[in-house]
Order: structure tokens, then sequence, then C-alpha cells
């Protein structure tokens, strides 16, 4: 018994030799192609759209708020003292974190730029910050951050064969990131392929001097040595897909179905016909029409088989029609009356 289970389990897996290979060779070959694939689930995929801003409800929410409670016994505070420190402190992150100003766009505060890092790394595998110092006019803070699209971290054609350069990150001998090579455009814009600067990396340190961080890499981190995340739905990837194109099939052919007309032919009289689909020509409710169909020009009864009811009744609407003395509509068998 054991050996029939064993041959079996060997039957299934004949075909299933992957690699071995390291946590950058087995991901990074394959991160734009993932990438792609996820990014066009979330924008096509009701069930991923769904699923990715449940989690974005869940993890972030719609508020966030600085919680300032200092260690004051290891800082030798009293605690109304860390406790004034600390109010004060919230009130300047407020003054900060609920507005444009820490963008360095202009457009979004620190709440949706929290939002736009975890998506990019749920989705793209990585988000991307890059805290700035920008001064200007009229404003009390001048750090900022630039969030940039996961696509921009790239290694440059000419450090390719550098092996300390994986997925545009450079390490060194202990594998802490030194420095990141980021594009100054995204590769997949059209709009700015011939644009300056298309094909220029710039190499950011990943601390200052003074040990401050330059930049801001959120990914999940699942293997020893993993320079790159990779999206959330990798490995599901395949069945959301299916399972989308299964949907709209199944949609496509329920609008289908219900935009079809059947003709039936029949040499039943109308009276059959009407009982065998549930209408009753004798009944009050019955219409002129349905209980004596005939011809609209010679007024004679149709004959039981006649295939031309339809046009008797259209005619009738009508009104008469100019027909020979011999013969009137193709239902009628009988001469026409004068």
């Amino acid at each position: 018994m054991a050996a029939h289970h064993a041959a079996g389990h060997d039957h299934a897996m004949f075909d299933w030799y992957p690699g071995g290979g390291s946590a950058d060779a087995d991901l990074l070959p394959d991160l734009d192609l993932l990438t792609a694939r996820s990014r066009d689930l979330t924008r096509n995929n009701g069930l991923m759209a769904g699923g990715i801003q449940t989690l974005r409800d869940n993890i972030v929410g719609a508020v966030l708020r600085l919680s300032s409670t200092p260690d004051y016994r290891l800082l030798g505070w009293s605690r109304e003292k860390a406790r004034d420190w600390g109010n004060n402190t919230e009130a300047h992150f407020r003054s900060w974190a609920e507005t444009t100003e820490c963008d360095a766009g202009r457009s979004l505060n620190l709440l949706g730029l929290t939002l736009q890092a975890l998506s990019g790394s749920m989705v793209n595998g990585d988000g991307l910050g890059l805290p700035l110092w920008l001064p200007r006019p009229g404003s009390s803070w001048g750090t900022r951050i630039m969030m940039v699209e996961s696509d921009r971290l790239a290694t440059p054609s000419a450090l390719a064969a550098n092996p300390n350069i994986r997925g545009g990150i450079e390490f060194d001998q202990h594998g802490a990131p030194t420095f990141y090579n980021v594009r100054r455009t995204h590769p997949g814009d059209a709009l700015g392929a011939w644009a300056s600067g298309a094909d220029e990396w710039e190499r950011i340190p990943a601390f200052t001097a003074w040990g401050r961080r330059r930049v801001l890499h959120l990914h999940d981190k699942e293997r020893t040595g993993q320079s790159r995340g990779k999206p959330i739905v990798a490995a599901v990837m395949r069945e959301f897909h299916m399972a989308g194109k299964y949907s709209s099939n199944e949609l496509e052919a329920s609008v289908a179905n219900s935009l079809v007309a059947a003709f039936l032919e029949s040499n039943l009289d109308e009276e059959s016909a009407g009982a065998l689909f549930g209408q009753d020509p004798r009944a009050p409710g019955a219409s002129r029409s349905s209980r004596r169909a005939t011809c609209g020009a010679c007024r004679a009864r149709p004959s039981s088989r006649c295939p031309w009811v339809p046009r008797c009744r259209a005619s009738r609407r009508a009104g008469p029609m100019p027909h020979s003395r011999r013969s009137c509509w193709p239902c009628c068998a009988t001469s026409p009356r004068a």
C-alpha cells in the first residue's frame, strides 16, 4: 500500500524540477513581468482591486496621527516634562503631516503618501520614497518626501556586470545597501520617451554622512539576500486572471442569452399553440387578434397550416392591401371577397 502511494506520488511530480537559485536569481529576472501583471489585475480585476483596498483600510485606515510618548525614565525626565514635550511635538507634527507641505509634489498629505507607499509595496513589490530638503517661501518646514515608482529603481546598463548591484541597489560586503540607482524618468512613460534625461540615472546614497536615511525602501524581505520585493499576488496571479476571465465570459453569455429571440415553426393551430405557451385564446383578457386571426384584405380565416399569420395581423393593422381577384395573401386559401 505504501509502495503504491509512493509510486503515485512520483508520477504526479515526475515533471516538476524547480531550480535552486538564490533569492535574487529566482525573483529579479521575472520581476518586471510580475509587476506589470499585478498592476493590470489591480486596474481590471474587481476582486484584486477590492482586496488591495481592504488591506489599505485595515493597515493604514482613514486617519494617521503621531502618538508621542517618550520613555521619560530612560531620558531622566519627569512624567510632566515628557507629557509636555509629547504634546508640543504632536502639534508641530500635525502642522507638517496634515498638510501638503510634507509632499515634494504638493498634492498629498502624509496619509496619502503612506497609502501610496503601501500600495506600491503590495502591487509592485516595492514602495520607494526620498526624503528631501526643499525649503520654500512661506513654509515652516523644509523636509519633504518624494514618492518614486519602483520601476525607476534599476541597474544601469553600464553597471550590469557588477556583482554588488542587484535590482539597482548597491550593497556592501555585509549585505547592507549603500547606494540606490534611480532613473530620472519612468521607463514606461511613452510621453517622455524623448525627453531630456530619459536614459540617465541618479546614484543616491542610502544614508547621509551623519547617518540619516536618504532612501525609504518599503518591501517584504522573505529570504536572506533578497534585494527587491515581489507583488503580494505573485503566487495566485494565474488563478486571479483565470477567475476574472471566467466571470467576464459568464456575464457576456448571460447578456447574450437575454437578447436571443426564438422562432418556432409548428403545424398547430393558433388555439393549440396559445394553450401550449400558457395563453388561452378564449380567455376574457385575450385580444381580438388572438381570438381570430384573419387576413387584413379578405377577412378570411387563414389555413391551420398558414405560416403567414403574423403578416395577416400586420396587414390588418395597416388596413386592406391591393391584391388580385384570384387570391389573397399567401395565408388565404380562398378567393378574396368583392
